[in-house]
């Protein structure tokens, strides 16, 4: 991707993303495919469950909470991640998406910009919940071991 073609990404993203949807596709915009975020890069990449980066900005899904992956409590919690992981990977690259903002707040006290990702009406957090991937987000997290 062309350096000012990442720029007016992010601009898009920061900026419109509070304002309207934001439609993003693989496919759409020749963007990767998004994949698991290794240490080199940080765009376009699936961090855990409920957090990605798109054009180099970090995103917490906001409707939902998943099983932690980088510091897990116990095995199943660990597990269970990865296939939320996996399973967002798979979502998020099987079409186009919009990021919705988070009615109230636009980050986290992370800096993490919170969004929803919604695909034809419908969230994709709201897919993870319901194959039981992910719970829906009550405001704090909870344990899953």
């Amino acid at each position: 991707m062309k350096a000012d073609t990442l720029s007016a990404l992010i601009a898009a993203i920061s900026i419109a993303a509070v304002l309207q949807p934001i439609p993003c596709s693989a496919a759409s915009r020749n963007v990767p495919r998004f994949q698991k975020c290794d240490y080199a890069s940080h765009t376009n990449c699936v961090v855990d469950g409920d957090t990605i980066w798109i054009a180099g900005e970090k995103i917490r899904i906001a409707d939902i909470d998943t099983p932690e992956i980088s510091e897990p409590q116990c095995r199943s919690e660990l597990a269970l991640g990865n296939k939320a992981t996996t399973r967002l990977i798979e979502l998020i690259n099987a079409g186009p998406f919009e990021l919705k903002a988070w009615p109230g707040r636009d980050e986290d006290r992370y800096g993490r910009k919170l969004r929803v990702l919604v695909r034809d009406g419908r969230s994709l957090g709201d897919i993870l919940v319901s194959e039981g991937l992910a719970r829906t987000w009550s405001g704090r997290r909870e344990p899953w071991c």
